[in-house]
C-alpha cells in the first residue's frame, strides 16, 4: 500500500463533544421511602444538561475542565499551521470520556524498515468521571498497523487534574512537531540495534509487573507477559530482531487490547507504563 493510498484512508470522525455540563448536589432515595431524597453533602454530580444523563461524581472540591475548552484551541492550533488533518473524536460512556485524535496528513516520515509510514498526530483525552485527567500527547501513528509510537519527551506529554483551570500552552505543539521529525534518526538507530533475548524479557517482565506473585513465584501478569512475547515473535519476522521490532511489538499491545473491560483506559494505562520505563536512565531506547 502506497503513501498516498495509506493517507487517503484517514477520515474525519465527528461527534459532540461540546454539549453543557452542570455541577449539582448529589442525593439518593432509599428504597422503602421513597417520600424523601437523602443529599450528600460532601459529593457533587456532573451532568449533561441538553439529555440530562449523569458523567460522574466527585468531593465538591473537584472543578470540571471541559472538553470543548481541552480540544478547542488545539484544533486551532493545528488549524494555523495551514496543513491538511483530520480529527477523529471518540466519545465514550455519553460523553463521560472524550478521546480525540488529530493526525496530520503530510508531516510523516518513512519508517525504518521501509514498510510504512509515520504520521504525526495529538491525543486530546479528557473526562468528567474521573477515570482521565487532562492528557495532551502529541507523537506518531504507524498508518499501516495503526500503532502508536510512544515518546518520553517532556514536551509532548501534558496531564493535569481538574481543578477548573487549564493553563497548557499550546504553542508546545508546535515544539512537538519538531521533536516528532526527531525521532525519524533515532528510529532508523534502532533498526540497526540487534536485541539479546535477555533484554527483550527484562522489558516485559517491568511492563507486566504485579506487586503479587503468581503461583509460580514470579511478579507478572503471565497472560500478557506471553501475548507481549507473540508480537515480538511477529515483529521479528516481519521487521528484525532489534529494537525497532521490539519496539512495535510492545505498541502494539498498547495499541490493540485484547480480551479488556476498558480499551480506552487500558490502552493509557499500558503508555503510561511504557513512558515510565523509556523515561528512566536505565531504559533501553534512551
Amino acid at each position: 500500500m502506497n503513501h498516498m493510498t495509506q493517507l487517503a484512508k484517514l477520515i474525519d470522525r465527528p461527534a459532540k463533544y461540546n454539549f453543557p455540563i452542570e455541577t449539582i448536589p448529589m442525593m439518593g432515595r432509599a428504597d422503602d421511602d421513597p417520600s424523601g431524597d437523602v443529599y450528600c453533602p460532601d459529593r457533587v454530580m456532573i451532568i449533561r444538561t441538553d439529555t440530562d444523563e449523569y458523567l460522574g461524581n466527585h468531593s465538591k472540591s473537584y472543578r470540571p475542565v471541559t472538553h470543548a475548552k481541552v480540544l478547542d484551541p488545539v484544533i486551532d492550533i493545528v488549524d494555523s499551521m495551514n496543513t491538511p488533518y483530520v480529527t477523529q473524536v471518540n466519545m465514550i460512556d455519553n460523553g463521560a470520556m472524550m478521546e480525540a485524535k488529530i493526525i496530520c496528513k503530510e508531516i510523516c516520515f518513512d519508517d525504518p524498515a521501509m514498510q510504512d509510514y509515520i504520521a504525526f498526530q495529538i491525543t486530546v483525552r479528557n473526562s468528567y468521571n474521573g477515570v482521565w485527567s487532562v492528557m495532551i500527547q502529541a507523537d506518531g501513528l504507524r498508518l499501516w498497523c495503526m500503532n502508536g509510537c510512544t515518546t518520553p519527551d517532556k514536551v509532548a506529554n501534558y496531564r493535569q487534574k481538574h481543578n477548573g483551570h487549564f493553563n497548557y500552552n499550546f504553542d508546545q505543539i508546535k515544539d512537538s512537531i519538531n521533536l516528532f521529525r526527531g525521532n525519524e534518526p533515532r528510529f532508523r538507530e534502532w533498526y540497526n540495534t540487534p536485541v539479546k533475548y535477555d533484554e527483550a524479557v527484562s522489558l516485559f517482565d517491568k511492563l507486566t509487573y504485579t506487586p503479587k506473585p503468581t503461583i509460580d513465584g514470579r511478579y507478572r501478569n503471565e497472560t500478557q507477559y506471553q501475548r507481549l512475547q507473540q508480537h515480538w515473535r511477529e515483529y521479528r519476522d516481519s521487521i528484525g530482531c532489534n529494537k525497532w521490532g521490539l519496539y512495535n511489538a510492545v505498541t502494539h499491545w498498547i495499541s490493540h487490547p485484547v480480551n479488556v473491560s476498558s480499551t480506552n483506559k487500558t490502552i493509557v494505562e499500558r503508555n503510561s507504563k511504557m513512558l515510565s520505563y523509556m523515561s528512566k536512565s536505565d531504559s533501553m531506547f534512551n
